[in-house]
């Protein structure tokens, strides 16, 4: 078994410590606070990464998607049905 990276023992502190379910979006508002800004990695590249570390994608998928702040699964939908017309086209 791989070790954690620094942010990714960053983030588990976080929730070993808060003992409690958290959004995304509540983890990296608390990295924020204490961690300089680094560059950013695409947001696409991360969730692949988490879904590879995953043995069952289609519930890690569903995890990230019940955690999404309200508005986001609306915005994913229309990003799948742009992508399925792209494809088409």
């Amino acid at each position: 078994m791989r070790r954690l990276g620094d942010l990714e023992a960053e983030i588990m502190d976080r929730l070993w410590t808060w003992d409690r379910p958290a959004t995304v979006r509540e983890v990296v508002d608390d990295i924020n606070k204490t961690r300089p800004v680094a560059a950013v990695r695409p947001t696409a590249a991360l969730m692949e990464d988490g879904l590879g570390e995953s043995k069952d994608r289609s519930t890690a998928l569903r995890h990230f998607v019940e955690n999404m702040a309200e508005e986001e699964p609306a915005a994913l939908r229309g990003a799948l049905r742009n992508m399925s017309r792209q494809a088409k086209q």
